[in-house]
């Protein structure tokens, strides 16, 4: 197998990990609307951050990303809407992650054309990816409020 094809493949890869981190995040978005079923939703968190990381990963195994740093996000907020900006967290990240998985399935089609238009909508794609990335992370901290609550 060439480099070319297996570049191509990491960032097809990089697409579908950040497809189904969208799915994912969804999911766990549904669940702090209507506020119940917070282990599932826990779950669909863990699944969709480890789709992230795999998309990063994959994309940087292309060799089509520098590392920056992602925007701050909103700091929490109390502990009565915790699940709704929980909810809200994870709908943002889930657009992010469709958004970057745009980005690299154009980076595919133009993969053969023009090389430099692969690595913008890759570094693009990465942008989005950290950015949903720090969503999830903050979706993760009220979550641990909302159960601390729920336990309480």
């Amino acid at each position: 197998m060439n480099t070319k094809h297996n570049k191509r493949e990491h960032l097809e890869a990089a697409a579908s990990h950040h497809e189904k981190a969208a799915r994912y995040h969804r999911e766990a978005s549904r669940h702090f609307e209507a506020g119940k079923d917070y282990a599932h939703a826990a779950l669909q968190s863990m699944m969709a951050h480890g789709h992230t990381l795999h998309a990063i990963d994959q994309a940087h195994d292309a060799g089509a990303h520098s590392t920056g740093t992602p925007p701050a996000t909103p700091a929490s907020t109390g502990s009565g809407k915790n699940s709704e900006m929980a909810a809200k967290h994870h709908a943002t990240a889930a657009e992010l992650h469709d958004q970057a998985a745009q980005h690299m399935r154009h980076a595919v089609k133009l993969f053969d054309q023009d090389r430099s238009a692969v690595a913008h909508d890759a570094q693009l794609a990465l942008s989005l990816a950290l950015r949903a990335l720090s969503h999830g992370n903050e979706a993760a901290k009220l979550f641990v409020n909302v159960a601390s609550v729920g336990a309480s």
